[in-house]
């Protein structure tokens, strides 16, 4: 079956997809989750514009969960997978799974949640219920793919409570017994982090980092630093991120502007 009589068979049973520049996790242009389709006749002519398009899957429409169990330094899976379990967060096997180019793995369940991703849950996992990257996509020719025939997109299990609470708008927190949860009142500054964490989507996406950058820079960071910690901003918390050269031109416009009232302040 080709990527996209594969495609089609899911836009069949309702699930909206959108194109992926090929071998990449990046959009094409103008495309994104948001503008995921379930139109046999506007996807059927994205592979015929661009045949070799990677494929990305909107999940909240069908109430998807995606838990990305990523294999990216020295950290196996399973000892991942065992840190999960170990703080309450078992991960249901009966369901289906896709591994991943790089060697992680994407669990699917079902549940209703806010559209939003939970990066960095524990080290090595983020929660997903806007969208994903899911098979035949292909990077560098090693492809996502599923691990077993018996679990698919038809047998999707329910998400445990764990996960359900852990993407709701005020999270449970998942300590060990020698890490307490903090009870001391919530600083400023904690609450302009939760503020980031929580994210933004495509509304007001400009506007948001704008007032990220400018707290960043205002705590006194180098501004190496604050830029660093800009482009991890616009890549895990907003959806879809903004392209390199707006990040940039954002974070230009609120140097030069804090400089002036550095300026202003000194005469």
């Amino acid at each position: 079956m080709t990527p996209k009589q594969y495609t089609l068979e899911l836009v069949k049973r309702g699930y909206k997809v959108f194109p992926l520049v090929p071998n990449t996790k990046r959009p094409i242009k103008d495309q994104s989750y948001l503008t995921a389709s379930n139109d046999l006749q506007i996807v059927a002519k994205w592979f015929d514009d661009l045949p070799q398009a990677n494929l990305g899957l909107e999940l909240a429409s069908k109430s998807l969960i995606v838990v990305d169990i990523d294999n990216h330094n020295s950290t196996s899976i399973r000892d991942t997978m065992q840190k999960l379990t170990d703080q309450g967060c078992k991960l249901p096997a009966e369901t289906y799974i896709e591994e991943t180019p790089s060697g992680g793995l994407h669990f699917f369940y079902t549940g209703t949640v806010p559209i939003k991703r939970v990066t960095n849950f524990i080290p090595n996992v983020d929660l997903l219920a806007d969208f994903t990257v899911i098979a035949p996509s292909a990077i560098n020719g090693d492809a996502y793919r599923s691990i077993s025939n018996e679990y698919t997109y038809n047998n999707i299990a329910k998400a445990p409570q764990w996960l359900i609470e852990a993407m709701s708008d005020k999270p449970k927190q998942f300590y060990s017994s020698d890490h307490p949860t903090l009870q001391a009142g919530k600083k400023w500054t904690g609450k302009r982090l939760d503020e980031i964490v929580n994210g933004v989507n495509a509304g007001g996406r400009n506007t948001w980092l704008t007032k990220q950058v400018g707290w960043l820079i205002s705590t006194g960071a180098e501004l190496e630093t604050a830029y660093t910690i800009t482009q991890q901003i616009n890549r895990d918390y907003i959806s879809p991120p903004l392209p390199d050269s707006e990040v940039n031109t954002i974070f230009k416009s609120v140097v030069r502007k804090e400089a002036t009232k550095y300026e202003q302040h000194s005469k």
